[in-house]
């Protein structure tokens, strides 16, 4: 299978997983101590794994130190040292790699991917989009992916959440921007989002790349505001057939 691909079953997988009651999976997803279900990009990554494993086409690592340090103390003043000095700027980690054979020193990722959950914070989208963006020249393909999926109980996700979502998404493209060398290399991002919602009956799916989300989405436009969406690539599940 291609990457898309993996990422694309992952999500089929996921779902089933999350709204069959465990009829479809072993994978449970346990309870707090205020009684509500843990969800985390680790149920996420658990699944793609298994995935990769099951498939064989890629081999793979799993928490993959950066080619560049980054200073992350300032959510607002990201920095990059290009220069591999030491001091303020350490690695970073991608939380999986693929690669097109076994690994030996110094191989190049075909890809690097990062994983997310919920309506994480604008800083922590920022973060991953930045690592993706700047680090395709080391990797084969060049092109990494920012895979997310979130859990919403509310079936008006699409006039409440998904603009509160695709703010942060829009604003870490622009705070990213003026630290890359190559603006085409946001169409080199790619994000996959998959939203479950409405108590789980139906969950929707999206791909775009961050060139995509610049040129078509502006802060504080609603879903239901677009007046073209072909570039999310949305498709509709309904989990109770």
């Amino acid at each position: 299978m291609s990457i898309e691909e993996l990422i694309e079953k992952s999500f089929n997988d996921l779902i089933k997983a999350l709204t069959t009651d465990g009829t479809s999976s072993q994978l449970i997803f346990p309870h707090s101590n205020n009684g509500n279900e843990r969800r985390s990009e680790q149920e996420l990554r658990q699944i793609f794994l298994r995935n990769v494993e099951e498939d064989k086409t890629y081999f793979y690592s799993i928490e993959t130190p950066t080619e560049y340090g980054y200073r992350f103390k300032d959510p607002k003043n990201l920095k990059v040292d290009e220069n591999h000095k030491k001091g303020e700027h350490q690695a970073a980690w991608f939380d999986v790699s693929l690669y097109n054979k076994p690994y030996k020193d110094n191989d190049k990722a075909s890809n690097h991917i990062e994983l997310k959950s919920g309506n994480p914070e604008e800083e922590d989208i920022c973060k991953d989009f930045l690592k993706l963006a700047k680090e395709l020249k080391f990797t084969k393909e060049k092109k990494n992916f920012f895979v997310h999926y979130h859990c919403v109980e509310e079936t008006s996700w699409k006039s409440d959440t998904f603009s509160s979502l695709f703010e942060k998404y829009r604003k870490s493209v622009d705070e990213i921007e003026n630290k890359i060398e190559d603006k085409n290399d946001c169409s080199k991002v790619i994000v996959y989002l998959v939203c479950i919602h409405g108590k789980g009956k139906t969950a929707s799916t999206y791909h775009f790349s961050l060139a995509d989300l610049k040129n078509n989405y502006t802060v504080g436009t609603k879903y239901s505001d677009l007046t073209d969406k072909s570039w999310l690539n949305e498709k509709i599940f309904n989990t109770e057939n």
